[in-house]
């Protein structure tokens, strides 16, 4: 099958470009060239799909079969998305769970879920699913809408302060690392390669046109575990200190906006659905395996040092607040 994958070089998209060249697919990466080159047997065509005269017509030109969409953040995203792929015979579109907000009616939280974005990335993307699906059953576009959880791996280090690698070095000198509250807010973590089995698995099966899909894990674990599982990797055990969300909010609201607006509630999805319908997802990689090839990568490329001392500061301001509580 030859199929595009805008993006390719990024967090899921370089483990999709692989999982297809493992599959014996014809892979085609269409993005701006700005970041790491695609593998060997993988043809590029450097374009910025906000170009979209130029995108729309660099992927008509490639007649492809199938089209994963990785970078569509917005309605205007997918309007050209719908122009480009008029011609092709499935497009997968990546959305995310955080396009049903954080205050749900039931959980598990299923796909039919009333959406409910609290932040300006996920309202974005919730009016893009929206017409994605009106051009589906309006006109029969061949969509299928994947929504991943928070998805890690070599490229995107995270914890619950939010995508950060700088808990690396933190626990090698032994410095405490924050928590929000007391850590144990629920959450799926999905590795990369793992989101990669359900976004190829998808492809070519007719049952998936038309549907959303949580791509979840579904084992779910808190964010003090996980932590804890990158503690056991690094070597190192270190203090977890819990700050209220509102404190973060108040110091940072934009370096903190998904900690405290996603990461510091619980967030359960239902798998069933996805597993059902594409049975190649199977995840299998463990979040030990998944952090240590986090932080081999991290080692590599000299990332994780602190550029500021914010974290000591909220920790030490967080633990004065604590003793006069105590001494009252």
């Amino acid at each position: 099958m030859r199929v595009v994958v805008v993006g390719g070089t990024g967090n899921i998209s370089t483990s999709i470009v692989r999982r297809l060249l493992d599959e014996g697919h014809d892979v085609t990466c269409v993005n701006r060239g700005t970041t790491d080159v695609a593998p060997d047997g993988v043809e590029t065509i450097i374009v910025d799909r906000h170009d979209e005269e130029r995108f729309e017509s660099a992927v008509q030109a490639g007649r492809f079969d199938a089209a994963i969409d990785v970078i569509a953040f917005t309605p205007a995203d997918v309007r050209s998305s719908i122009r480009a792929f008029r011609d092709v015979g499935h497009v997968v579109h990546t959305s995310t769970v955080t396009v049903l907000g954080e205050r749900f009616d039931w959980l598990p939280v299923t796909e039919d879920h009333p959406a409910r974005p609290s932040v300006p990335y996920a309202a974005a993307k919730a009016d893009a699913e929206r017409v994605l699906l009106e051009a589906h059953y309006g006109s029969g576009f061949p969509v299928t809408i994947m929504r991943p959880s928070t998805t890690y791996g070599p490229r995107r280090a995270l914890r619950q302060i939010g995508i950060d690698s700088t808990w690396v070095s933190r626990m090698r000198a032994g410095k405490p690392i924050i928590k929000v509250g007391d850590g144990r807010a629920t959450h799926h973590l999905l590795h990369v390669e793992d989101a990669a089995l359900a976004f190829v698995g998808a492809l070519g099966k007719e049952h998936c046109v038309g549907q959303t899909y949580h791509l979840v894990h579904p084992q779910h674990t808190t964010w003090e575990e996980f932590h804890a599982a990158a503690m056991r990797v690094v070597g190192r055990e270190v203090e977890q200190v819990g700050v209220p969300a509102q404190v973060l909010e108040a110091v940072d609201r934009q370096r903190f906006l998904f900690a405290t607006s996603v990461f510091a509630h619980n967030m359960l999805f239902s798998a069933e659905k996805v597993q059902r319908d594409i049975p190649e997802f199977v995840p299998s990689v463990t979040v030990e395996q998944g952090l240590a090839a986090t932080v081999e990568y991290i080692d590599a490329h000299g990332l994780g040092e602190e550029t500021d001392d914010l974290e000591d500061r909220i920790i030490a301001a967080q633990r004065d607040v604590a003793r006069s509580a105590t001494h009252g």
